[in-house]
């Protein structure tokens, strides 16, 4: 399960932001909502990242995403990091500096002190070359090594790297210095390579994280038919769901030649309807809930970006609602993205769930908790009290007026 992530200078991120799903110790928050991992640790199943347009809140998907790719990348790929190019902010000290990730995750718990086994996953780099890289396993308050990678002379016309392993890792070790591209990540050669230490974090990456496509295109299409011929039970569950949003006149699903077909059904009659032709909120919610089953059976960190677009505010809170009770003993999480004050609904989510965006003087994001706020449990109103700008991050407003510059030449 994500942990937490820390981004800096990656996009409209200066400095080192930090988003966490750790749950926080406050027995007014639901406990229902989180997955217990020991009795230190509570990992929240459902988050937010609420704020105006342009804030930066996708900055944290498209970092999460950017790191994925660079790490899944196939060793034949030449330039992986290439994903980085036009992304570093532009105020860093030295322009076109590199970006820094730090992700945390939980891999499992300790036999011998039932403390959670925490991977740190470090990754420093421009779109030319892997400055730093490292693995650290923690448990509890150790912190043991597994891997560290640092560049020797970044200005040196033939790059090397310093390399140092834990006691702990498991792996080729040596003989790969010197194999590993500067462009390419030592956390996937190794894995590719069979590191027992390496393979359930690159597992986590290219297997468990999934980012969702907005459902709109052909991928998402692509995707949903892969899911519905893998499953061929989803085809009932995903009318189901529809009819449970209000869908009611989908009677059947159909593949054909790698089209997904929706038979919709009236009073009088029933008619055909490819996916490509059906409105956008429908393909929008197709392609959220077959992700949401694909987390029902396998443990997953879903990420939905502008997780409200095209859909209304009522079925954004059932989604929420089927997630959180379908998704038990999975340890499955979901991350909604989005502008829409919906998922601030009092019981919705925890409040320690709920993070907002927003730029600063510099205009750089900067996230920050709900849970930072003071409240009481008898005076819920944090949808209302947000409108009223209790909490910042909201869009700030001015006057325009259209003025017709080329008439006014005439």
């Amino acid at each position: 399960m994500l942990l937490d992530m820390t981004v800096s200078n990656f996009r409209s991120i200066k400095t080192p932001q930090t988003i966490s799903f750790e749950a926080v110790r406050d027995n007014r928050l639901a406990d229902s909502k989180v997955v217990k991992v020991s009795e230190k640790l509570k990992v929240i199943k459902t988050s937010a990242i609420i704020g105006p347009n342009g804030a930066g809140k996708s900055t944290f998907v498209r970092a999460l995403e950017a790191l994925k790719a660079i790490v899944t990348a196939e060793a034949e790929v030449v330039n992986p990091l290439q994903l980085l190019a036009g992304t570093s902010f532009a105020y860093s000290e030295v322009k076109g500096g590199p970006a820094s990730m730090i992700l945390e995750l939980v891999m499992g718990v300790d036999e011998e002190s039932n403390e959670a086994l925490v991977g740190r996953y470090a990754l420093v780099a421009d779109r030319d070359r892997v400055y730093e890289e490292s693995y650290h396993m923690i448990i509890g308050r150790s912190k043991k090594l597994m891997f560290e990678r640092k560049l020797v002379d970044a200005d040196a016309t033939e790059l090397s790297y310093h390399y140092r392993w834990g006691k702990m890792f498991r792996g080729e070790k040596k003989r790969m210095v010197g194999k590993v591209s500067p462009k390419h990540t030592y956390l996937a050669a190794a894995a590719r390579k069979g590191s027992l230490t390496l393979m359930p974090l690159y597992q986590w990456f290219s297997e468990k994280l999934l980012i969702l496509p907005f459902g709109l295109s052909s991928l998402s299409e692509k995707v949903l038919v892969d899911q519905l011929v893998k499953h061929p039970g989803w085809k009932k569950q995903l009318i189901n769901f529809l009819w449970s949003v209000d869908i009611t006149d989908i009677r059947e699903l159909r593949v054909q030649e790698d089209k997904l077909i929706f038979i919709h059904t009236n009073v009088t009659q029933h008619y055909a309807c490819y996916f490509a032709n059906e409105s956008l909120s429908l393909r929008r919610l197709a392609s959220i809930a077959v992700s949401m089953f694909e987390s029902f059976i396998s443990p997953r960190c879903l990420v939905i970006d502008d997780f409200g677009m095209l859909l209304h505010p009522y079925a954004l809170e059932h989604m929420v609602a089927i997630f959180e009770k379908s998704n038990t003993g999975i340890g499955s999480q979901v991350l909604a993205v989005d502008c829409n004050p919906t998922l601030l609904k009092d019981g919705l989510l925890r409040r320690d769930a709920v993070w907002f965006a927003q730029k600063d003087q510099e205009s750089a994001t900067v996230y920050y908790s709900l849970a930072d706020f003071k409240y009481s449990r008898s005076k819920e109103r944090t949808g209302q009290l947000y409108l009223n700008g209790s909490f910042g991050a909201l869009p700030i407003t001015s006057e325009f007026g259209f003025v017709d510059d080329e008439k006014k030449e005439l």
